[in-house]
């Protein structure tokens, strides 16, 4: 019995030096943690984090110079033409130039006022007058290189001339009403334009391209305006109401042998342009309610009426 307990013993201290001498069985390890993505930012976020642009700069309105717009003064019938009123314009076929010749025009500054430009023949386009006024009806000098214009720049609407470049401006009429559309003659001898004697009365002048020897060509009570010279500079054309409605007149250049030319009672014919071939442009309503006005082109004589395309 001894003897048993002995081997009890023994294999027992065995048993526990086994399992005291048996590796421990490695520590599960701990997951490492998945690091959060970083946040997309939003759209807001975004914007703030992104540098605001420089503000662009307000465009300065150019004006268009590929028509050229005359200027020309449409009579109302239900009202009488006031001297210190802005001008009217109304485009109308422009006359054939030379090459060499340069355009000028009124059309509508950075300020929204009228301004004179002048576009040259290489393409350049200034703008001359630069003033706060409504400067219009621009006509321009080969042989002098001046430019007559209608401007209010010092009230009722006077005439004035200025070099090419726009320098040298001269007011050259001082009726206490009003003067406008200038017209160079073909020799640049004397200028044309209209002047308001008392109300309702327009008439045709002709100056000195200084403004001397004012003399009026028309003389009458009528509505007498719109001058435009013939080509040699022996006529000018016009438009009057002398005999009731509105048509287009000729005489010389003196003024004698005012000659009705159009005829249309019942149409008001307007805004005479005479073409270098010899030929008139005007615009009429004839055919149409009144004052929905076509251009239309006639022999000087007013012969061969022709509606433009």
């Amino acid at each position: 019995m001894r003897r048993w307990s002995g081997w009890v013993i023994v294999l027992t201290s065995l048993a526990l030096w086994l399992v005291a001498c048996q590796p421990a069985p490695p520590a599960t390890p701990t997951p490492t943690q998945t690091p959060s993505p970083t946040a997309t930012p939003t759209r807001t976020e975004m914007a703030s984090l992104t540098p605001s642009p420089t503000a662009t700069a307000t465009l300065t309105h150019t004006p268009t110079h590929t028509a050229t717009p005359t200027c020309t003064f449409t009579p109302t019938p239900t009202s009488t033409p006031s001297g210190t009123a802005t001008p009217t314009h109304t485009a109308t076929p422009t006359p054939t130039r030379t090459p060499s010749m340069p355009i000028v025009y009124a059309d509508r500054g950075p300020h929204g006022d009228l301004e004179i430009f002048i576009r040259w023949p290489d393409g350049t386009v200034v703008n001359l007058t630069n003033h706060p006024s409504a400067d219009a009806y621009p006509s321009f000098s080969l042989i002098h290189r001046r430019i007559v214009f209608a401007s209010n720049r010092d009230g009722p609407t006077h005439i004035f001339s200025m070099n090419a470049d726009g320098s040298d401006v001269r007011r050259l009429t001082d009726s206490p009403f009003g003067d406008t559309l200038p017209s160079w003659s073909p020799q640049g001898t004397q200028i044309a334009y209209q002047s308001l004697l008392e109300e309702g009365n327009w008439e045709i002048y002709v100056m000195h391209v200084d403004g001397s020897n004012k003399r009026n060509l028309t003389q009458n009570p009528a509505i007498d305006i719109s001058p435009s010279w013939s080509p040699d500079g022996r006529r000018i054309a016009f438009e009057t109401n002398r005999d009731g409605d509105f048509e287009i007149y000729v005489m010389n250049a003196n003024g004698s042998q005012p000659t009705n030319l159009t005829q249309s009672p019942d149409s008001y014919d307007i805004t005479p342009l005479w073409q270098e071939d010899g030929r008139i442009v005007f615009r009429s309503d004839r055919g149409q309610a009144r004052g929905e006005y076509r251009s239309y082109i006639m022999n000087a004589d007013g012969s061969d009426v022709a509606l433009l395309p």
